[in-house]
């Protein structure tokens, strides 16, 4: 079930104020970069959601993740190179941001990655800023603590109030909860490719040992151990995220019912994205075909033949020549049920050397604002040159030009959008 994201991003900045009990050091650059670029609103909309900043070190502490720990960290690398092509740059220094939010750092993330949500439908509406990357369990901290809200003296000269302290011990903050734990609760789907771009062949399993499916050889393999690996020019379709799990309706998967008829394993993660996932991490679950799409005369050849060509149907094809995938039920109950596809997590101690968890958080309302004008869609796209989905293409420039998304728009909105993404090329 896909959760209701009327709520502004104030909202959501309001919630986070609130939850002090939650969840470095790098130096704060922006005094060293040119002068801020404010972001431009839409056009023909109230711009009242910010477009999307990183976090600064304090804040990231507080939510148990050491900042210099974060890979390719927006705001201090990466400003060139992928997602960004030619002149385009990731993100620019931007003051508004701390003044909008004082839980930011000043640099505004232009790069806007798209994708699907993980609700079963399908739809071309999710929008992240893959801010950076997490390749090991020691970035998650072990131990923090920090007083906020003290006063001594106040107004009167005798108000006394010995403030809060948000903590961290043992890993854990004062719920009893580790970071590390809760972010994996919610998982990305990066879609890494299979085909070698120099021979042609589909490689059926990762490199890394301990992600290797038993449903295929092992060689030749494709790698996963970079943090690199995750950037969209090595990707055969675009990602899925798990942004509408909750545990209002269930689709956490947590079943706290005392019956073990009911709930033979009792899991009590009561998390919601949006609510408890305050930096907007992901773990990455990585998912691919054990079939080569040629074979139709093996027998796991002959069993996935007709599943690859109705999802092909349905989807369309990857980079690859596979199946473009989804949802939860086309992995699961097409792909993997029958033995055509395997998913995976890289070991969390690093030693696979890959992206474990992104620092992405989803933008909760990508509409009013939230996508300013010199932003950019950071999207797959086909071998030819063209968006891979071009419904992702026509929301974000909807989003960016109107403040709406494309089925909101009146239709010459809806014309001048198409005419833009006709033209649209890598």
């Amino acid at each position: 079930m896909r959760i209701i994201r009327e709520q502004t991003s104030l909202v959501v900045v309001a919630v986070m104020a609130m939850m002090g009990l939650v969840f470095g050091v790098l130096p704060n650059l922006a005094a060293a970069q040119a002068a801020p670029t404010p972001a431009a609103p839409p056009s023909g909309a109230a711009a009242f959601n910010p477009p999307p900043c990183d976090y600064n070190d304090t804040f990231y502490m507080e939510n148990g993740l050491d900042p210099t720990q974060i890979f390719g960290r927006f705001g201090t690398a990466r400003q060139s190179g992928p997602p960004a092509t030619g002149n385009q740059v990731n993100w620019v220094a931007d003051t508004t941001c701390s003044q909008r939010d004082p839980d930011r750092r000043n640099f505004r993330i232009l790069a806007t990655t798209g994708g699907f949500p993980d609700d079963g439908t399908g739809t071309p509406t999710e929008f992240i800023s893959l801010i950076g990357f997490v390749t090991n369990q020691t970035a998650f901290e072990t131990t923090f603590s920090r007083t906020v809200g003290a006063i001594n003296g106040g107004l009167d000269g005798d108000q006394q109030n010995p403030g809060e302290t948000i903590s961290i011990v043992a890993s854990a903050n004062p719920r009893g909860i580790t970071m590390q734990n809760l972010v994996s609760n919610f998982e990305a789907y990066p879609a890494v490719k299979q085909r070698s771009a120099t021979t042609g062949v589909i490689a059926l399993n990762p490199c890394q040992a301990d992600m290797v499916s038993p449903l295929a050889p092992a060689q030749p393999c494709f790698d996963l151990g970079n943090p690199n690996a995750v950037a969209t020019p090595n990707l055969r379709q675009d990602w899925r995220f798990a942004t509408n799990r909750n545990a209002m309706d269930g689709s956490d998967n947590n079943c706290i019912n005392n019956d073990p008829n009911v709930c033979p394993n009792p899991s009590d993660s009561p998390f919601g994205y949006f609510c408890d996932d305050l930096l907007g991490m992901w773990i990455n679950t990585f998912f691919w075909y054990t079939v080569d799409p040629a074979d139709h005369t093996s027998p796991l050849g002959v069993t996935c033949t007709p599943i690859l060509a109705a999802l092909a149907k349905s989807n369309g094809l990857t980079t690859d020549g596979t199946p473009i995938i989804k949802t939860a039920d086309e992995l699961n109950n097409d792909l993997e049920a029958n033995g055509c596809g395997a998913e995976a997590k890289l070991a969390f101690d690093g030693t696979d050397k890959g992206p474990i968890w992104d620092v992405c958080p989803a933008i909760p309302d990508p509409r009013a604002g939230a996508i300013a004008k010199d932003a950019f869609l950071d999207q797959v796209h086909n071998n030819n040159g063209t968006p891979q989905n071009i419904g992702l293409t026509l929301n974000f420039l909807s989003l960016k030009f109107f403040g709406v998304f494309f089925n909101e728009l009146t239709p010459g909105q809806q014309s001048t959008v198409n005419n833009t993404a006709a033209n649209t090329t890598t």
